[in-house]
């Protein structure tokens, strides 16, 4: 028993637990102090057993707001790379180690580049409001998904999380904070109206073969970000709701190099960058084995996974 107590304990320690007045607990506090000069003027008892009552139900609240927060344990997962603009899906375990349900949990986000100095309050104004848990069960673990913006390519710092509750009446509000000290990869968002370009080392007879078998039909998958918006089966989407891509084959041998000469005519980095992953996407998709030549890199041909994820990788953190 004691060393579950140590146990216990020892996982308290991870965060402190911060309470203060909400604005309606402000205005509730101000309330009292008017009825109890009010009740001292008129010398009435009614009041004096009034005021005293609203103070003991505030006591009472905060007992309950701090205990609400206090016995939540939690543990982070491993963000994956997302593209530009698309929110990082943070893994957040949440534990509640009380006997009683923990309620109205709250989850806001604040950008590393934004965090400055060690008082808890300097940034409060500034936390975003990502994600809501209206109830974890007692003695139980779950899993959520916290999404977290994304603005730019490259790495990411993600910085803090706040977990703050207003149980049971709103006069108070408890918080804590999480240090997430990871950091994901965000690939270019994928964009651009530019067709494929010509296939590697092929003539213009195996260059026509190479369109007519991106035609050639060979089912469906579940959509992904970055699928070509021509690709999406709508009338599938019509039917069932589900949202799918067609998948095209292409003959055996076929290979692509993308090649930064080829997006030479768009106006900005960003731009050449979004164009080159859309036709990597589509030509991953396709199931083509393609190639990257940038300005001071070059991946050669294959196919696959990985191959993908290090085409993305060098596109994001071109120039840094």
């Amino acid at each position: 028993m004691l060393r579950q107590y140590w146990q216990r304990w020892r996982q308290q320690q991870r965060y402190r637990v911060f309470i203060l007045p909400s604005r309606y607990g402000l205005s509730y506090s101000l309330l009292i102090v008017v009825m109890l000069l009010g009740a001292i003027n008129y010398n009435n008892s009614l009041g004096h057993l009034l005021c005293f009552l609203l103070v003991s139900v505030g006591h009472v609240a905060m007992h309950h707001s701090y205990r609400n927060v206090r016995q939540l344990d939690y543990q982070l997962g491993r963000a994956e790379p997302v593209f530009c603009q698309q929110p990082v899906l943070l893994p957040l375990n949440l534990t509640n180690q009380s006997p009683r349900p923990i309620r109205q949990l709250d989850i806001a986000y604040l950008p590393s580049i934004s965090r400055s100095g060690w008082w808890p309050l300097k940034q409060f104004s500034r936390y975003l409001p990502v994600y809501k848990a209206p109830q974890l069960a007692a003695e139980q673990t779950s899993l959520h998904l916290i999404p977290i913006p994304t603005h730019k390519r490259g790495w990411q710092d993600l910085g803090r999380l706040r977990l703050s509750s207003v149980y049971p009446i709103g006069l108070l509000l408890s918080w804590f904070f999480i240090d997430i000290q990871q950091r994901v990869l965000i690939y270019p968002r994928p964009m651009g109206n530019k067709p494929l370009p010509p296939p590697s080392t092929m003539d213009d007879s195996a260059a026509l073969q190479h369109q007519q078998g991106l035609d050639d039909f060979a089912g469906f998958h579940r959509y992904r970000v970055g699928d070509a918006r021509q690709h999406i089966a709508w009338k599938a989407l019509a039917r069932d709701g589900i949202l799918r891509t067609k998948q095209f084959s292409s003959p055996s041998g076929q290979k692509m190099l993308f090649k930064w000469d080829d997006v030479a005519d768009l106006p900005d980095t960003e731009a050449k960058l979004s164009q080159l992953c859309q036709w990597i996407l589509t030509a991953d998709t396709a199931g083509m084995q393609y190639g990257l030549i940038l300005p001071k890199q070059t991946i050669t041909i294959d196919s696959g996974d990985q191959h993908r994820h290090f085409c993305l990788q060098s596109l994001a953190l071109y120039g840094q």
